[in-house]
């Protein structure tokens, strides 16, 4: 076999898009369409059930009969052409119920070669397998030669087999279309000047509730042990209060108006964007990922970079469930160099700790006690908010008791991801890769945890939200540092290519996280689904420096506004060195 004891697959493939046919459209030809019915660019979402393969796709909506036809480019080779049909949940109340069940059928001509059709049955139903995405040529796709011509086709049959014209626009069509070219990349092999990077982002986590940062209860002994070896970011924020926005920036180093993963509408991670994965996969580094949050999925784009990704669509995955897989991947690839992403979703909610950590930190409260606090939680996200700073906005919905419970048992979880860290931590040793591995412990958000009357995240930007945990330990990295200055955990995107010697190619780069000119940096955040006053999913946004944050609402409108300052919109200013829980405006 090859020299120096490297596996036979010393070389990757490396999947490159060249052309994103969605956010770059070429000029097509339109072949057929129905007046006012005309193709265009649009978004899919063929099943709202997250268990199903529906999730929105920006796509070339073709209502059927269409056709378009239209040339690639010219690229260097070899070439493949990316692309999933599917229809849209609108199409079923469009057709109405009297309508006779069929088929929507897709047909896909390369350079006058037909390379598949496609049909998907008509039913009544959301939960029929008709609502999933279908690949077209298979999980590469279609291979294409540079510049060739593509037709793309719509059509609906009746159950007898014969064409029909619907009367209405009906929204089918092509989502995720890329070229995409191949070539082999050879890996590289890990040494403490060439470290492995693993990234673990613990959804949900508060900074505030880790004992690494001072809290008193011992929620986290394990990321104090990579604390004491490493790097702690005191002012690590966020940029966005829910997962989302979040997660793109930590994989991206963008912010959410960047990335352009903003909303639910909007959760598509495009192929234009290039991920950390990308550029150190393009560097030789052999990456994989394990997503316990069925948000981070394949199928909105996070794939992109990884060789290996693993998530559930339909639900929250526990560590417990693919750590074996984790350790085993990891033991199989030891001579490489990897850069692995884990996002452990244990502090989210529903608040299931692992016994042991409820032993600790929650005790007496069982399963019973567990599941009335859910019901206090929910009950608690249905009551009125009151606008008051400092008040006490829980309007009676938990009593100090059920408070103190729901706290408790949030740490219990903490301390359950805590111990897969440690986990972790023993893996990279006994396979002899703690002296070759950066590790970054961050996370995508806080939690409410009746601060301001609700248990959750996503509606508004207060400390508890978007200051999250940094802490950063492994060859070549400071031990025992602690950093005040104000960072963004978007940083760590560009600050991993640096150690690869390569680049996200934006201006991040310039200052790592490690400048000592940092103190005089700003954090931003932001979210689509924030609460303010009495507006419910309205955008917020927000900045730190220093030791000040402002929040504001740009878009809500301020009836009895006395000043062009205030009819921008709400803001509010706190002072973090004498309000650090921000109750004075």
């Amino acid at each position: 076999g090859p020299s120096g004891g490297a596996p036979a697959d010393a070389w990757m493939e490396v999947r490159e898009v060249v052309r994103d046919l969605i956010a770059d459209p070429p000029e097509w030809t339109v072949v057929r369409s129905t007046e006012g019915m005309e193709p265009s660019i649009g978004v899919l979402c063929p099943a709202l059930r997250h268990g199903l393969d529906g999730a929105d796709l920006p796509s070339i909506v073709i209502p059927p009969p269409g056709e378009i036809r239209f040339r690639l480019g010219e690229f260097e080779g070899p070439l493949f052409l990316r692309l999933r049909a599917g229809v849209d949940i609108s199409a079923v109340r469009a057709l109405g119920k009297g309508h006779p069940e069929g088929v929507f059928g897709f047909e896909v001509r390369v350079d006058g070669r037909t390379v598949q059709e496609a049909e998907v049955p008509i039913h009544f139903s959301y939960s029929h397998a008709g609502s999933e995405w279908v690949d077209i040529g298979g999980p590469d796709g279609i291979e294409v030669r540079s510049d060739a011509e593509v037709v793309l086709r719509t059509f609906a049959r009746s159950p007898g087999g014969e064409d029909v014209i619907p009367a209405k626009k009906i929204d089918v069509g092509f989502g995720g279309i890329r070229l995409e070219r191949h070539r082999r990349v050879p890996r590289t092999r890990s040494s403490a000047d060439s470290p492995n990077l693993l990234l673990v982002v613990m959804d949900t986590q508060r900074m505030d509730r880790i004992s690494a940062y001072g809290y008193p209860r011992r929620t986290t002994p394990q990321v104090e042990s990579l604390a004491e070896g490493g790097v702690v970011f005191e002012n690590a924020y966020s940029t966005s209060s829910w997962t989302w926005p979040a997660t793109a920036s930590i994989l991206t180093g963008l912010q959410p108006e960047e990335h352009g993963v903003r909303d639910s509408s909007s959760c598509f991670l495009s192929y234009q964007i290039t991920t950390i994965a990308e550029v150190l996969q393009a560097a030789g580094v052999t990456t994989a990922a394990w997503s316990g949050n069925p948000l981070i999925t394949a199928s909105r784009g996070f794939d992109q970079g990884f060789e290996f990704f693993q998530a559930d669509r339909g639900r929250f995955q526990k560590a417990g469930e693919f750590f074996g897989d984790v350790t085993e991947w990891l033991r199989e690839h030891r001579g490489m160099r990897f850069f692995v992403y884990l996002q452990l979703i244990e502090p989210h909610q529903p608040y299931v700790p692992l016994p042991a950590g409820g032993d600790l930190l929650a005790p007496g409260l069982g399963e019973s006690e567990r599941k009335e606090a859910v019901r206090v939680i929910a009950r608690a996200a249905r009551a009125p908010l009151s606008g008051d700073f400092g008040a006490d906005v829980s309007n009676g919905v938990a009593s100090e008791e059920e408070r103190e419970r729901i706290s408790q048992l949030y740490d219990a979880c903490v301390w359950s991801g805590d111990r897969w860290v440690g986990e972790l931590l023993r893996v990279l040793d006994e396979l002899d890769l703690a002296g070759k591995t950066v590790v970054v412990f961050t996370s995508d958000h806080g939690e409410e945890l009746f601060e301001r009357g609700r248990v959750g995240h996503g509606k508004r930007l207060y400390e508890e939200l978007v200051h999250v945990p940094l802490v950063i330990a492994g060859p070549g990295i400071p031990r025992g540092l602690r950093v005040p200055s104000v960072v963004s955990n978007r940083s760590v995107a560009p600050f991993l290519a640096s150690l690869a010697d390569a680049s996200l190619g934006h201006p991040l780069d310039r200052d790592g996280l490690f400048d000592p000119e940092h103190s005089g940096r700003v954090a931003l955040f932001s979210t689509q689904h924030g609460f303010w006053k009495e507006n419910p999913r309205t955008l917020l946004i927000g900045m730190r420096k220093g030791s000040r944050v402002i929040l504001a609402a740009p878009e809500v409108e301020v009836p009895d506004a006395e000043n062009d300052a205030t009819a921008l919109g709400n803001m509010e200013l706190f002072d973090l060195s004498s309000d650090p829980e921000q109750r004075r405006n």
